[in-house]
Parts: C-alpha cells; structure tokens; sequence
C-alpha cells in the first residue's frame, strides 16, 4: 500500500475511535438486577456505518461491561493477567483493517473495557467475544445479504432468540445484552433473566478515593494540565502529547505505518 494510502487510512482509523468513544455506551442505562455481579452489551456492527464502521460484512466491535453511569455492573478486574493482548483474534481479523491496527483497536477494547469484565486475562476475554458474536453473526450476515434495513436486522436478530438491548442508528450497530456470574463467563441473556442466568457475589463498592492532586502530572484517566499545543507537555512529567481535550494527557497515538 502506497503511503498516502497508509496515511489516509490511519487518520480515517483515528476518526473511527473518536466516534467510538463518543458511542461506547448504550442509550439506556443497564440495570444488572439483584446478586448479578457483572452485566453489559456485546456490540455488533452491520458494516453499513459511515467511515470505519464500513465493513464487507457484519463483525463485532466489542463486549461493554456497563459500569459508573452507564449501568450497575461491577468493575472485576482480571484474575490471572492485565497485560495487553499481543494476539490478533479471529473475529477481529475479519474486520478489514490493517492488521497492526486492528490489534490496536483490540488493546483499546481490553483496557477500556474487558480490563472489568471478570476474566482471567485478555485471552479469555477476546475469546469469548468472538464465541458470543458468532451466532448472532450469521444471522446478521443473512439479514445484511437480503439487503434487510438496521431496524430490520434487530427484528431478525430477535426472531431468532438473540436479546437485543438497544439500536444505534447512527453508526450502524446493534446490542445484545449479556451477563456474567463471578466465574467471568459471559452469557447473552434478556435483562430480566439475568438473575436467573448469572447469580452470584456483588463485590463491595469501593470507598471514594481522595480527591485527584493538581494536574502537575499526567496519570492515567485524568486530565493533566491545560495545554493548546504538545509544547505545553513536553517539560510536564509523564505527558506525551496536548489532547484535543485542551490538556495534556499520557496516552500516546498509535504509531503511523509506512
């Protein structure tokens, strides 16, 4: 692929995360019920989105425990490893992307949201991501091919016992809703039967942290000092570069491939 091509793609790739992030909730918070320790979304795209929500085919953008506002699930950390996935998992191979990003995009749904989900390490996770999106893929897959509109490949997905959430018409997804017990295996399941499904130990909340110190320093999910350009950072401990945010921030972009 020539450069331009590569330049092109990458800053599309940075226009797909930035809608991403802005979409990466459900429109209605998620209630996980009584003694439910662990409950959220397995999103899936149509591949009929606008920019980097076009994809051939039908494909899974990722599995959402829905916690702080946007629902009541616990945030359970992982039991055996937090370190990144190094591994490019086949349901996000089919994605059509460069590889290199994909397995970027894949670090980003670990540390944003598989880091709650209860699992063993981000193996287990991609996992069971890509053996809870395959059924419902294939109807969707179907659906897509018989040239079905958003609205009607949720009924389909319905129809065929799926428990759809929620409808994002704006970038073409679809959400199932899902639930976990404190085994960290996930289950698709109506939000009304997750007790059934997925019982088990509500750990404790945590007490409330002391308040953040002053933005002298850049630290992980929190706003470092103003800033309007990367100069502003550079002298400012563990910043890296000045976030569209208009602060500094840590967290580095993805490298441009050549």
């Amino acid at each position: 692929m020539a450069p331009s091509a590569r330049l092109s793609l990458f800053f599309l790739w940075l226009v797909y995360l930035v809608a991403g992030w802005s979409s990466e909730a459900s429109t209605s918070s998620m209630d996980c019920g009584k003694s439910v320790p662990l409950c959220g979304v397995l999103t899936l795209e149509s591949g009929e989105g606008p920019g980097m929500y076009g994809h051939p085919t039908p494909s899974v953008h990722g599995l959402w425990p829905e916690t702080g506002s946007y629902g009541s699930s616990s945030c359970i950390r992982p039991s055996g490893s937090s370190a990144d996935p190094i591994t490019l998992f086949s349901c996000y191979e089919v994605r059509g992307g460069e590889p290199a990003q994909e397995l970027w995009f894949e670090q980003h749904e670990w540390g944003k949201h598989g880091i709650c989900a209860g699992v063993a390490d981000a193996t287990d996770f991609f996992r069971q991501v890509c053996e809870l999106s395959a059924p419902p893929l294939k109807v969707l897959n179907a659906s897509r091919g018989a040239g079905r509109t958003l609205t009607e490949m949720a009924d389909d997905l319905r129809t065929a016992g799926f428990p759809v959430f929620s409808v994002d018409d704006i970038h073409s997804q679809i959400e199932l809703s899902a639930c976990a017990s404190n085994d960290g295996k996930w289950k698709l399941a109506p939000v009304a039967d997750f007790p059934r499904f997925c019982k088990g130990d509500v750990p404790p909340k945590p007490p409330p942290g002391p308040p953040p110190p002053p933005a002298h320093v850049c630290v992980p999910l929190q706003h470092g000092p103003p800033c309007k350009t990367d100069a502003d950072c550079t002298d400012v401990p563990q910043c890296v570069r000045c976030a569209h945010s208009g602060f500094c921030t840590d967290v580095k972009l993805p490298p441009l491939l050549f």
